[in-house]
């Protein structure tokens, strides 16, 4: 339960540690901006550029600065969310399993869907305004690049895709052109609060997962 944490003197000391320690590392690839209200005066600004060049770490790496007060509380509500779940599924369900990796890559999934669903709605919104700006010529919608890390890779793919739809169109093949509007995932997250509030949720498994692996060797040996 929540509260035996708690009670544990040892056990709060170390997950307070942990806690602000996750936090700080956060922050300071975020850029360490010392002025959250506008993002300026950043001490580590353009210092973990070099992720960008890692396969697969380049899609999450390195995120937007911290430029607002909502980007300090993200990895914070995410921590606190995460770590009171957790903790009531196996007290709730007399288990651990939402300790296990298993239990984080649902979270993830889950978490990762949720914002693509956010997403789409709100670019969709945008694409039903500019459909009927062009009163039936032409028809929006949005389209997701997962496999390109940057949006200027996911606008010269969609830019493709609009040209030759607009060829068809004047040459009579079709009569409304389809048109995306380019939404590249990846970079969409990696700039948003929404990624710290997800890195924030993972802290909170590692923690448990660290705590409940730890006692269990403690019990195996006992």
């Amino acid at each position: 339960m929540i509260k035996s944490t708690f009670k544990n003197k040892q056990l709060l000391v170390v997950l307070l540690f942990w806690f602000f320690f996750s936090f700080l590392v956060l922050w300071f690839i975020g850029g360490g901006c010392l002025s959250p209200m506008n993002g300026s005066s950043c001490i580590s600004s353009g210092a973990f550029d070099w992720m960008s060049n890692i396969p697969i770490l380049n899609l999450l790496m390195p995120y937007a600065q911290w430029s607002s007060l909502m980007y300090f509380f993200a990895p914070i509500a995410g921590f606190v969310l995460a770590f009171g779940l957790i903790k009531w599924w196996n007290s709730y369900f007399e288990t651990k399993q939402a300790s296990g990796v298993f239990f984080l890559v649902l979270i993830i999934i889950a978490l990762f869907l949720g914002y693509y669903v956010n997403l789409f709605f709100y670019v969709n919104e945008t694409a039903s305004i500019y459909t009927s700006r062009y009163s039936g010529q032409a028809v929006f919608s949005p389209y997701f690049c997962f496999s390109e890390k940057d949006y200027s890779d996911c606008a010269n793919t969609v830019s493709k895709l609009n040209e030759e739809f607009i060829s068809q169109v004047q040459s009579g093949k079709i009569k409304v052109a389809t048109q995306y509007i380019p939404v590249s995932f990846w970079s969409e997250l990696r700039r948003s609060m929404y990624f710290l509030f997800i890195l924030g949720a993972i802290n909170a498994w590692i923690f448990l997962f660290a705590k409940d692996l730890y006692y269990n060797i403690k019990e195996s040996k006992d």
